[in-house]
């Protein structure tokens, strides 16, 4: 694993005073190659030339700065519709795009929707973020400032799971496009199995205040599986 991750958050890290946002974590990231997002900030690209290998095995991303958002409302169905966007069945299951977001159906009528590393979250940031610009019953939820989105990747999953949180979160009873709202390590989470170009993934998003601490207690699950810290370029 590169030591740009390791626990020293004591690195001085320039391009952070130039960010229009910055993570809780940014402190960990210094000197990785960075992308901008349609948000104007910016997530890790790429930490070394060994992320592939990583994250086929047990990866770690920081992708709070990919943009994401969320709706509230008996017409929320009606945007996501007009927007091409699918609908997750019933809550806790969640849906992706053919362009790459994820639709999180939270409740019978809260919705959240993560940005798609294909266009770094291109097509969330042109939906309406106002209720002047929403359908009537439908109100805009600002789930980006409130939460962090973390991700683990690869083939040990369900092992690294079983660590952090008493949730059975095997492939076998928890699926792609489950979501359980419970605890990974003593915190608060909402965490949802999807699969990215055929890479097995668990988005995480956690309280923001929080992100430091969880980020410390996945890179430590990780390391009995050689993995560690990677990219947004692995997702693409």
């Amino acid at each position: 694993m590169s030591e740009l991750y390791q626990t020293d958050i004591s690195a001085h890290v320039e391009w952070a005073d130039a960010e229009l946002a910055r993570s809780g974590c940014y402190r960990r990231s210094a000197g990785a190659r960075r992308v901008e997002t349609a948000a104007g900030a910016s997530v890790i690209a790429q930490v070394d030339n060994g992320d592939v290998q990583r994250a086929a095995k047990a990866g770690v991303l920081e992708l709070s700065m990919l943009p994401r958002t969320g709706y509230r409302g008996i017409t929320t169905t009606d945007l996501l519709a007009a927007n091409k966007l699918p609908i997750p069945a019933r809550p806790n299951t969640a849906a992706s795009s053919a362009n790459g977001e994820c639709v999180l159906r939270l409740s019978q009528k809260e919705y959240w929707l993560l940005g798609s590393p294909a266009d770094l979250g291109a097509a969330v940031m042109a939906l309406p973020t106002t209720g002047a610009e929403t359908p009537d019953h439908c109100y805009p939820l600002f789930c980006m400032d409130s939460h962090a989105w973390l991700m683990l990747t690869g083939e040990h999953l369900s092992n690294i799971m079983s660590k952090l949180s008493g949730v059975d979160m095997r492939e076998s009873v928890f699926p792609v496009g489950s979501i359980a709202q419970t605890s990974i390590a003593r915190i608060n989470a909402i965490m949802v199995r999807q699969q990215i170009n055929g890479l097995p993934v668990m988005s995480i998003l956690c309280d923001t205040a929080s992100s430091d601490y969880l980020w410390t207690a996945l890179m430590d699950a990780v390391q009995e599986f050689e993995g560690g810290a990677v990219g947004l370029d692995v997702l693409r």
